[in-house]
């Protein structure tokens, strides 16, 4: 019988539960944990369920503010579920051939969020689109720009459950990871006050990512978005990567058409489920 604890994952156990992650994405074809998720995997402050048979970590469950994330070998997938289950919990099913999507169905999930995943090759960009009158753009500086980005991030996410929520403790950990560096973390600010960011994450020698790009609502209409888009996929191109990928949702109508227009096409999907109330 699997073995289930609630402890906080020492060291171990959290290098463990990444290998396992890896595994499941080249299995599965998509990452079963978010970079959120990784980042809280040593915090008291979210839940954790870890699964182990004959001494060997078979999965791993991650509940924070009602939402869960889930690694798990095939047979381990529903006990992590049930292990950390409530009434309206949310769980998502990384990619279309993500092995959660049989698991919460049978258990009484439905899916309520849709969340696309667009690509394109970094051949052929168009040109850098001007940027708004008096409005510079420059690499983030630990240590000086936390806070505003913390507001702008706030303000341009404010409808947004996850990313409109960010913490200094939450960007911190970010910044901590092996993948940071402050040169892909791109600002548009005017006399000193920060307009938008567009903060770009390499994953590999080929492959970046459109990781957050958000804009103030002070600076919406200027077509900020689209030059800070285009500045950053260049940014990207000159780092060695061939393709870029984002994340958008599937309502979000407006982002869609931004990033249509700029080349992406639908690559994946993300969905989001849910469990009823009691």
């Amino acid at each position: 019988m699997p073995d289930v604890s609630a402890d906080v994952p020492d060291e171990t156990t959290r290098v463990a539960i990444i290998t396992l992650a890896k595994r499941i994405a080249d299995q599965d074809g998509a990452p079963p944990l978010s970079d959120d998720a990784l980042t809280h995997l040593s915090s008291p402050d979210v839940q954790h369920a870890v699964v182990q048979e004959a001494g060997q970590l078979v999965g791993y469950g991650q509940r924070r503010d009602g939402s869960a994330e889930i690694a798990a070998e095939p047979d381990a997938a529903g006990v992590v579920v049930d292990a950390i289950s409530k009434p309206g919990l949310l769980a998502w099913a990384h990619g279309r051939r993500s092995r959660l999507t049989p698991v919460l169905s049978e258990r009484g999930f439905t899916p309520i969020r849709e969340l696309y995943q667009l690509r394109r090759s970094l051949d052929d960009l168009p040109a850098d689109a001007p940027l708004p009158e008096g409005v510079t753009v420059r690499s983030f500086e630990p240590g000086r720009d936390e806070q505003a980005w913390l507001e702008v991030n706030a303000e341009a996410f404010a409808a947004h459950a996850e990313q409109g929520h960010r913490t200094l403790a939450e960007l911190q950990a970010l910044m901590t990871e092996p993948w940071f560096a402050p040169w892909d973390f791109l600002l548009a600010d005017r006399n000193g006050e920060l307009l938008g960011f567009h903060w770009t994450k390499v994953h590999s020698a080929d492959l970046g990512e459109v990781y957050v790009l958000g804009i103030s609502p002070k600076a919406q209409g200027l077509g900020l978005g689209n030059a800070l888009l285009v500045r950053g996929l260049r940014h990207l191109a000159e780092r060695g990567c061939t393709e870029v990928l984002l994340y958008v949702d599937g309502d979000n109508t407006g982002a869609r058409r931004l990033y249509e227009r700029a080349g992406f096409h639908e690559h994946d999907l993300d969905v989001q489920w849910r469990l009823p109330d009691a």
